[in-house]
């Protein structure tokens, strides 16, 4: 049962295909429960130390062999033994734990608008006026949400950010089948991709923005997840008036000469 030093769940080895991520995956109905999103950072304690990672949901083939063994539908609270939660090995050794012992998992709780010195938080804020926005469209989006959000955490996991600087939610708008999304990135992450990237200045566009865009896009491509996306919003510095550059500027004496 549940309390203040977390929920209760028994170690299975991580899937093939999760090796070297740095993410556990939880039964989708605890996650409901704790009111854990997909992609979410949870703390996860172990007998000898705890561990803040991404977590995700346990694959659908998990979901039918614990169906298997109970009626999956009833109060968590109950029978918790045979719970789950699927840890790599790094992370098992790091907490101190081994296949088939316990450990407990804590939603992370952030206080709103925490501006202490030292303060790290690990939510992207919903302030997004340094994010660059994108817009995109695809079939069932509550379905798709959890394949783009771990995409974005694989990303982040790249550049080694503790803190999660990504968010993706739906715009309200539907047409014809279609459901419509946003995807806002921190330019600290975008940025963080492009220096060890390189082949995303490569890319066929305008702007750097809208190179990140296709290059992102060719990433979903690849695990065959197709989205229609394109940069909705840019953040810029906002200015009054005009702007010298003062590398570039013509002196007195320049003026003088051109009279």
């Amino acid at each position: 049962m549940a309390d203040n030093s977390g929920f209760p769940l028994k170690v299975l080895e991580n899937e093939i295909q999760d090796k070297d991520r740095d993410i556990v995956r939880i039964d989708p109905e605890i996650m409901r429960t704790l009111n854990i999103a997909e992609g979410a950072v949870v703390n996860i304690i172990g007998p000898k130390n705890s561990a803040n990672i991404i977590c995700l949901s346990l694959h659908p083939t998990d979901e039918i062999k614990d169906n298997k063994n109970k009626n999956y539908n009833k109060k968590i609270n109950k029978n918790t033994n045979d719970k789950i939660i699927r840890i790599d090995a790094k992370t098992r050794d790091s907490i101190g734990t081994n296949i088939g012992d316990y450990v407990y998992i804590k939603k992370i709780v952030l206080a709103e608008n925490d501006n202490r010195p030292g303060k790290k938080n690990t939510e992207l804020t919903d302030n997004t006026a340094n994010s660059i926005i994108i817009n995109g469209s695809c079939i069932n989006f509550d379905k798709e949400r959890p394949k783009i959000l771990e995409l974005l955490g694989s990303l982040q996991k790249e550049v080694h950010m503790d803190s999660i600087y990504y968010k993706c939610y739906a715009n309200g708008k539907k047409t014809l089948g279609w459901d419509f999304f946003h995807v806002a990135l921190d330019l600290r992450l975008v940025q963080r991709l492009i220096e060890i990237h390189p082949e995303i200045n490569k890319q066929e566009a305008a702007s750097i923005e809208e190179r990140f865009v296709l290059w992102l896009y060719a990433k979903f491509r690849k695990r065959k997840l197709d989205y229609h996306m394109k940069v909705s919003e840019i953040p810029y510095e906002s200015v009054t008036g005009f702007r010298l550059n003062p590398n570039d500027f013509r002196n007195i004496e320049d003026m003088e000469s051109m009279r």
